[in-house]
This record gives C-alpha cells, structure tokens and sequence, in this order.
C-alpha cells in the first residue's frame, strides 16, 4: 500500500494522539456525532484534494477569505484536531443531516453514552444528494468550486468500483465511500500503529448506513479511514454486499477543481445518483 495517502489525513488528535481523518466524535453536538459522518467524510475529502492538487492548495492558502485554522486543517502536514474540528462544524452546518425533532434537542442535553440513543435515533444522518450539493456548497463559501464524481455502487461489478477508485485516488487524492442498508465489515486499527507493518491486529466493526473515506487501494483491500482510526475493507466483501436492493444508495464519490457552471451542473444533477442506484437495485444489475 501507498502509506503516504494514509499519511495525507495525519491529525494531532486530542492528548496529541495520532488520527487519521476526521472523527465524529469530535462535534459538540450529540446529535451531530452521531449523525455528522457525511461531513466528516466530506472534510477529509476536502482535505486530500488539498494535499494531493498544487493549484487548489494554492487557492486555498492564497485566499483572504478563508480563516487561518481552516487553511490549517486542509493544507498543514498534520493539524490539530482543533482546528479539524472546525473545518467539519463548517462542513456540517452547510451540508446538515436529517435530525428528527424534538428528538435531536433532548438528546444534546443527555449524555452521549445514553442507552436510549441507540435504539431511538436523534438524526437519520445524510444521503449522497445531500452530501454532494452540501460540499459544493461548503466549498463556494470559501470561494472555491468543486464537482463531485460518482458511481452508484448497487450491483456494480467489483472490476468498475477498482477502476472508479483508482481513478479518484489518482485524481483526488481519496474517495468517499457511503455505505447504505448493506452490510460489510471493516478492520479498524489503533492509530498509534505503524501503518508500514500489516495490519492484522485491528478489531472488526460492522459498517451500515455510513460514510467512510477510501484513501489506498491494494489489490483487493481498500485502507479506509472513520472514526479517526485507519481500516481495512475487503473489496470482494464489498462488492458482494452491493448485490443487494438494500445498496439502493450506497455510493463512490470523489471531489475535482471545478469552474463555477460545473459545480452550479454538479449540484442541479445530484439527484440523478440515487435514481440510479435505485434503478440498478430494482432491476438487479
């Protein structure tokens, strides 16, 4: 694997512990950490295109419009999660979540670890139109266009996802994966680990109904990036878990420079990824 994609997402998390990527459990709001994955998703995104394309890290450190510490999160070798932190408020407050009121506003004034939040749920969290027309939008707000490429994922073949994949790492520097009702595991790995060694020691964790970020391909194993941690999933398993109408709106997307007709094109369109996710779920191919 190419460590150094990895490495593109390096944060000083908090007691200046080593992430990678953003970790939801950094919002302030209960609700937003529960339902806050597809703007963390969409930071990191943000964030790689940054690290990975010179002229659009030099839009960004060369503008007067951007704060400091959001220049910091997107461009710096490894920011505070602090200022990560805003960057992914940011996000969050441009692309939102489905927050179920009044739901949302009992469980901010509960303790995280309530028990009755994992089963009656405060957010129904974002879907991939909502999550494309919201990082275009977030990124117009710091004077800057993006597009958003896509591929809906139900029942594609495991050789056009490597081929869309491929393509984005090379060109975007990550990918964001959003899985939907489908179900696929995901070894995640303490991020003090050395990522150069094997990782055969992290936990497995159920993904479903989640954003995550792609940031290496090797073979058959795609190094992701939720919660902060790095992960490993199987793209065999992957693939097989999209033969199903519940991937109806599982997703690849990656983030691309873009002219402001092509972003304001990217965001009128978006909707046409779920219709045809959804096609392809009920026609089973």
């Amino acid at each position: 694997m190419n460590i150094s994609r990895a490495r593109q997402l390096q944060i000083q998390g908090p007691g200046s512990k080593k992430c990678y990527g953003g970790d939801q459990s950094w919002f302030s709001s209960n609700t937003k950490a529960a339902g806050g994955c597809g703007s963390v998703a969409g930071a990191n995104a943000l964030r790689a295109l940054a690290r990975c394309n010179k002229e659009f890290r030099k839009l960004i450190t060369d503008s007067k419009k951007i704060p400091a510490p959001v220049k910091d999160a997107l461009c710096s070798d490894s920011p505070g999660h602090e200022n990560f932190s805003l960057l992914m408020t940011g996000v969050y407050e441009t692309m939102g979540s489905f927050e179920i009121f009044p739901l949302n506003l009992i469980y901010d004034r509960k303790d995280r670890s309530s028990k009755v939040f994992s089963k009656l749920k405060s957010t129904l969290g974002q879907t991939n139109t909502g999550f494309i027309i919201g990082i275009i939008r977030f990124a117009r707000k710091l004077s800057i266009d993006i597009t958003v490429k896509s591929l809906p994922a139900a029942f594609v073949t495991k050789e056009r996802a490597r081929q869309f994949i491929e393509e984005g790492l090379r060109s975007s520097g990550a990918v964001v994966l959003l899985t939907c009702h489908n179900r696929h595991n995901a070894r995640l790995f303490d991020p003090d680990s050395d990522l150069g060694k094997k990782l055969t020691d992290g936990a497995d964790s159920a993904i479903k109904s989640h954003f995550t970020t792609i940031t290496d391909i090797d073979g058959d194993r795609l190094l992701i990036t939720t919660w902060g941690k790095p992960g490993v999933v199987d793209l065999n398993e992957l693939a097989g878990s999209w033969r199903s109408i519940k991937a109806y709106e599982a997703s690849l997307m990656y983030l691309l420079p873009a002219k402001k007709k092509e972003a304001t094109s990217a965001m009128l369109t978006s909707w046409k990824l779920f219709m045809a996710g959804l096609g392809h779920a009920l026609i089973r191919r």
